[in-house]
């Protein structure tokens, strides 16, 4: 697996656009607005641009931020932790990873592509994030039409997607990394999954468990 980290601040503004006004799973993105920007300035492209420029490239920041993950990050330990717990094999192409600023990032996966927060406080949750994206690639490739079939909505799907992350945590504390905590309206259906899968503990069949319990639905 090969990651291409990108510094654009182009790319960062156009996913602080994306997320000032989402609201899923639970969260209402735009309170995650920092307090030296108002609203109304942040939707502003050459305001916004101009205020991560002077606060976070000019700086260097982004730039040390950078570097620290092609330091920190380590590739293959990702891909064959993951495709162990998910059956299933990454492709070679690489993956483009855009930093940003904002508390969410959009991730593509036909375009291979995520956003990976920059993380001031403690750079250790971003090796957890780039475990949380790339669970969702798999997911997404392997799982996505499985689910679909067996009658799930678009939007259960989604829940069951961010719900499944907790299967996570036994390998980032092995790791030493920070856990995967997941959003708050996930807890119950994720304690679930947990339970479920200490049961299985192989991925297909646990899937089909858990779509024949209709546990993504409860």
């Amino acid at each position: 697996m090969e990651f291409k980290y990108i510094e654009d601040i182009n790319k960062d503004a156009k996913n602080w656009h994306s997320s000032l006004d989402a609201k899923n799973y639970g969260m209402d993105w735009g309170k995650f607005l920092p307090k030296d920007i108002p609203a109304e300035k942040a939707r502003d492209t050459d305001y916004l641009k101009d205020y991560l420029d002077r606060k976070y490239y000019k700086t260097g920041k982004i730039a040390e931020f950078k570097t620290w993950m092609e330091q920190n990050i380590h590739p293959t330990q990702i891909q064959e932790d993951l495709e162990q717990l998910m059956d299933r094999k990454f492709s070679n192409e690489p993956i483009s990873v855009f930093i940003t600023v904002f508390g969410r990032g959009m991730y593509n996966v036909p375009e291979k592509f995520f956003y990976i927060n920059f993380c001031h406080s403690n750079s250790e949750k971003t090796a957890s994030r780039f475990y949380h994206e790339l669970m969702h690639f798999l997911f997404h490739i392997y799982y996505w039409d499985e689910c679909k079939k067996a009658g799930l909505s678009e939007q259960q799907i989604h829940d069951l997607k961010e719900s499944l992350t907790v299967l996570l945590n036994p390998i980032l504390e092995k790791r030493g990394l920070p856990l995967d905590m997941g959003y708050p309206k996930h807890q119950d259906l994720r304690t679930k999954l947990k339970t479920l899968w200490e049961e299985e503990e192989s991925f297909e069949p646990f899937l089909r468990k858990v779509l024949e319990l209709k546990l993504a639905i409860l």
